[in-house]
């Protein structure tokens, strides 16, 4: 069952080359805009859905790529998105 992650960085460029990066890769990721409950000095951030998030992991340590925060994507009973830090 796939998930839905985000993935925030320091920099729209680092954010930028994770995305590229995690394609070479065939794993299929967006650029947008953080969510203000994740935005930090960066509000852009790599969204992807994908089963399993320690995939993402080991391509981004390989290539040496620090993400400052890995958040996996939920709904509440109401519908309203909550974003938990994985």
């Amino acid at each position: 069952m796939e998930k839905e992650y985000i993935l925030s960085f320091s920099s729209f460029y680092k954010a930028a080359y994770a995305r590229d990066v995690l394609e070479e890769y065939g794993l299929h990721s967006t650029l947008r805009r953080l969510p203000p409950q994740v935005a930090h000095s960066c509000s852009t951030g790599v969204y992807l859905r994908i089963d399993s998030i320690e995939r993402v992991r080991v391509v981004l340590d390989e290539k040496q790529i620090v993400a400052r925060g890995v958040y996996q994507i939920q709904k509440d009973e109401n519908g309203n998105k909550l974003y938990q830090r994985v």
